[in-house]
């Protein structure tokens, strides 16, 4: 369970819910939520990678693959000579608008425009169409 800790009724919630824990002896684990992503952002990037894979013949992991590749600069690190990549939660809202809009500028110039998040239309053909091909993808 997530918890505000800001709102007053979500830390007596917490607190509540702590010491419930706490008198079973219970481990638990707390861990700090950082504002990240939108769901909204999240659920376009999603429809993005269906669309530009159903385009270009990519499943949706290879899809995903050159989107970070395309964003190297947010996703790749490196740790004791290795390389790694993270994953788009890690991304906050804004992080996560400018890596959406590289992507889109880098479909374009593939050949293949993607449709701005207020298409409607687009966003209802695409989720069809991905279900439809949800093998392949």
């Amino acid at each position: 369970m997530n918890y505000n800790l800001a709102d007053p009724i979500e830390l007596k919630s917490a607190r509540g819910r702590i010491n419930y824990l706490a008198k079973k002896g219970r481990r638990v684990s707390i861990i700090e939520k950082h504002p990240g992503r939108t769901l909204n952002q999240n659920s376009y990037l999603h429809l993005l990678l269906g669309d530009f894979g159903l385009h270009f013949g990519y499943t949706l992991e290879e899809a995903k693959i050159i989107y970070k590749q395309v964003n190297k600069d947010l996703y790749y690190y490196k740790k004791k000579g290795r390389t790694f990549t993270k994953s788009s939660a890690d991304l906050n809202k804004d992080e996560m608008a400018r890596s959406i809009d590289k992507f889109m500028l880098a479909s374009a110039e593939a050949g293949y425009e993607l449709p701005p998040a207020d298409n409607e239309e687009w966003r209802s053909l695409i989720e069809n169409e991905m279900e439809r091909n949800r093998r392949y993808l």
